[in-house]
């Protein structure tokens, strides 16, 4: 082989090594989007049309149904918005590799996730809610337990001292 050929194929081996290298740094781009998005979709998903619970005490202030009706129907365009970029990566963005397997997959593991997180909040409720019964049940048999022990020892009393 002359120098000129091995000199041609040594560019054409180097710039494809610069284009694979180019490709992996927009797929790394494209995940590192993704994980933001990700985050930025679970806040997207806390705004909702339904008002949250005020604490007990606290005076209601109904002043701001317009912002709040504003606030959830941006985050649900918005979040519309990324299911599109979402799909678009996907599709034929730097994830198109990947294709339409790789999207269903991506969808049913955040499904899973979003499963696992409901029954976790679910079995976290249910074990607080286990606690109180039990500090209840627990308060109520101390109290009993103090009453009867209370009695006994009056009636020991009443009776030592009637023995006198």
């Amino acid at each position: 082989m002359d120098p000129i050929t091995a000199l041609a194929t040594i560019s054409a081996i180097w710039g494809g090594i610069k284009k694979a290298v180019e490709v992996g740094r927009e797929v790394q781009d494209v995940w590192g989007q993704l994980s933001t998005w990700a985050q930025a979709a679970d806040v997207l998903e806390q705004v909702s049309d339904k008002p949250k619970k005020p604490p007990l005490f606290k005076k209601l202030d109904f002043s701001n149904d317009t912002k709040q009706a504003f606030d959830a129907y941006a985050a649900k365009v918005k979040m519309r918005e990324m299911e599109a970029d979402i799909r678009h990566q996907f599709l034929y963005g730097g994830l198109c590799h990947l294709g339409m397997d790789g999207l269903r997959e991506f969808y049913s593991i955040r499904r899973r996730i979003r499963e696992q997180r409901i029954k976790a909040i679910q079995d976290q409720m249910i074990r607080r809610r286990q606690f109180v019964e039990h500090c209840f049940l627990g308060s109520l048999i101390l109290v009993g337990s103090a009453a009867v022990i209370s009695i006994i020892w009056m009636a020991a009393e009443l009776i030592s001292m009637g023995a006198k």
